[in-house]
């Protein structure tokens, strides 16, 4: 193994020594826009093959590679109007690959379009792949299904959950009832094992309206599955007992918990949910129904993240949350594959996975803040770490920012984490800032590498990324402080974020933007509609302006009892409530005192253009300065280079005349 530690220490100096260093203003915004050149590195499960993605090109390929004759066995092309989300293989010789288009349903009126995700099985040897599951029939209407298990015991078999019509479950209208309610309705949740030649599922459970979750074992068979009764907020867990279903968890209090697989001992079944400290933990529901236990008692953090073992699906560790996330092991076999390549990258996030079968090899993501990730196929037999690729090549000597983390504290003193880049070589005073609040808004931004903030900092920017409440990964409460709260609390948890850097001289407080995509696009235009004396400028990339609208939308796009628009109705509010009203940027266009800069995809079905054109179109009345680009052919993520380019090209020319 020292041998091993050696050669590693050696690629690491070559990849990233400070000798090979460039001058950051010399970055093109290409070398940012690119997508990721590989990526989604996965290794066949007798560790002879592995498969990659590349997004460099014009088009999106999918490359696998002979490790033992050191050669190209396959390119796959994906078609253009498709976009690969992610790749897994289900036994030596079958890759799966997850894709997703969007389209209008043939049997709706009005051109409402949708984000489809399919599945395909590739076998290896002729090239040839089949749809899984989702080819025909009903489910043909379906958006997606969950990939629950794909490496079993059983032969070219996956197990899927989806969702299936079943006209004897679809009730007439009774009195007042609403038609084609949740509760009502014909869909019902099913559960399948798929054969990965042909692509057809054979039944293995159906459950109601209510489906949830299911977890099966090692051969594909359930042996536990959860209901969710929103309405109610009544969550349950049921265990197979025979032909039936057994009761062995019953939650009342509006948590839902998510399930992650069998426990080690085949007795339990692995869960995160929150407790009554307000942390989201990790249990163990007894199978026999005796109760959930806390499987990290001693943690007083999140449990972010479930790491489960890729063929047991038994947890391997957890991911904890917190401004610093760390992984807590609790399979030792893993932990120990984990030491033993992280010695050889200090300093360095390392990320383990992929392993193969006998342990022999794995893959592992070499990366932290001012890094892209680097792929590592690491050979425990031969002591060698091999480079498979880089995300970023053209960034590989690239000086980047410097990333700190930090709190400040909130205008009700809570103490509101964040991360701060700083422009490579730059000292923190009185710089030109840009904030960039994260999307979701339920989520977080990480101390990985990021490719915009990067990107502004490389230009000179400082960039101020808020943990406002209502972030994942810092609590329950935390997290719930934000419900109902857009305009609110979180907005001004931003504000005072902001304030916080002028009042310690790091930022210029005449030279500040706010950009922000999705969520953190309606931060950008809440930003310059509610505190207009703030901000030079500020830009929304499909971002939300109007929230009685956004709520409209999910009602007719999801169905009046759908999670999706019970969720939303829980962030937001009722669309008539008046602050919802009042914290719509579009509804306070005529406060908005600086330029704004308004790009939209044309196929976003999360937030759709509409929300950006109504912003345009009310700033343009009041003659205040907007420009608004359509970003043609591109979805909510930005899933295109060409596109990416785009924006950071216009983004970077707006914000530099008004920061400069």
């Amino acid at each position: 193994m020292v041998r091993w530690l050696v050669c590693a220490g050696l690629v690491l100096a070559a990849a990233w020594g400070p000798q090979a260093q460039a001058a950051a203003p010399e970055v093109p915004a290409e070398a940012f826009a690119a997508l990721p050149q590989v990526s989604d590195v996965e290794l066949s499960p007798n560790g002879a093959l592995l498969a990659w993605s590349d997004r460099s090109g014009s088009q999106v390929k999918v490359v696998i590679f002979d490790l033992a004759r050191k050669s190209y066995r396959r390119t796959l092309r994906v078609d253009p109007s498709m976009t690969l989300r992610s790749l897994r293989w289900s036994d030596d010789g079958t890759l799966l690959m997850t894709l997703s288009q969007v389209q209008a349903l043939p049997v709706e009126a009005g051109g409402k379009r949708y984000t489809f995700f399919r599945t395909l099985a590739v076998d290896v040897a002729s090239g040839k792949s089949v749809m899984l599951l989702m080819a025909g029939g009903e489910r043909a209407w379906v958006t997606g299904a969950d990939l629950l298990a794909w490496h079993t015991t059983r032969p070219h078999t996956v197990v899927m959950s989806t969702l299936d019509y079943a006209i004897n479950a679809q009730r007439s209208e009774i009195d007042t009832r609403i038609h084609d309610s949740r509760s009502d309705s014909g869909w019902v949740g099913e559960l399948f094992q798929v054969d990965t030649h042909t692509g057809k599922g054979v039944l293995s459970d159906q459950d109601g309206q209510y489906a949830d979750q299911w977890v099966v074992d090692g051969s594909g068979v359930p042996v536990a599955r959860s209901e969710w009764r929103p309405a109610q907020s009544d969550y349950l867990v049921e265990a197979k007992s025979g032909a039936g279903w057994r009761r062995i968890l019953d939650l009342h209090d509006g948590l839902e918990w998510t399930l992650y697989g069998l426990g080690a001992d085949g007795n339990s079944i692995i869960a995160t949910g929150p407790d009554k400290s307000g942390w989201t933990k990790l249990w163990a529901i007894a199978l026999d129904g005796s109760g959930a236990k806390d499987l990290l008692p001693d943690i007083a953090a999140d449990v972010t993240e479930v790491i489960p073992d890729r063929f047991s699906g038994v947890p391997a560790g957890v991911e904890l949350g917190g401004l610093e996330p760390k992984v807590r092991w609790i399979d030792t076999a893993a932990e120990a594959r984990f030491e033993s390549v992280a010695r050889a990258f200090p300093g360095r996030h390392v990320v383990v996975y992929s392993r193969s079968q006998d342990g022999s090899r794995l893959i592992a993501e070499v990366a932290d803040r001012s890094h892209p990730p680097v792929y590592y196929l690491v050979d425990f037999k031969s002591h060698r770490a091999d480079i498979v690729g880089a995300e970023y090549p053209a960034l590989a000597n690239v000086t980047l920012g410097s990333v700190r983390s930090i709190t400040y504290p909130a205008r009700d003193g809570t103490a509101i984490p964040a991360y701060l880049t700083l422009p490579p070589g730059a000292v923190p005073k009185a710089l030109p800032m840009v904030v960039l609040p994260h999307g979701g808004p339920e989520a977080r931004d990480t101390p990985d590498f990021d490719w915009l903030a990067q990107f502004f900092a490389v230009r000179g920017y400082a960039v101020l990324q808020p943990e406002f409440r209502g972030s994942t990964g810092f609590g329950e409460a935390f997290r719930h402080a934000g419900r109902r709260q857009w305009g609110g609390l979180m907005q001004n948890d931003v504000t005072d974020g902001v304030k916080s850097m002028i009042s310690q001289g790091i930022a210029d407080p005449h030279r500040i933007c706010i950009v922000g995509a999705s969520y953190g696009g309606y931060v950008a235009l809440a930003g310059a509609a509610f505190t207009p004396n703030l901000y030079a400028c500020a830009v929304s990339i499909n971002g939300v302006s109007d929230l009685p609208a956004m709520l409209g939308y999910e009602k007719a796009h999801s169905g009046e009892e759908s999670d999706v628009l019970a969720y939303w109705t829980q962030d937001i509010g009722s669309g008539f409530d008046s602050n919802v009203i009042d914290y719509s940027p579009v509804n306070a266009a005529a406060d908005v005192e600086v330029p704004v800069l308004l790009m939209h995809a044309a196929n976003d079905t999360v937030v759709p253009i509409a929300q950006s054109q109504e912003m345009a179109s009310a700033l343009a009345a009041l003659r205040k300065q907007v420009v608004f680009i359509k970003l043609e052919g591109e979805d909510h993520w930005l899933s295109n280079s060409a596109t990416r380019l785009e924006v950071l090209e216009d983004t970077d020319r707006f914000v530099h005349q008004y920061l400069k």
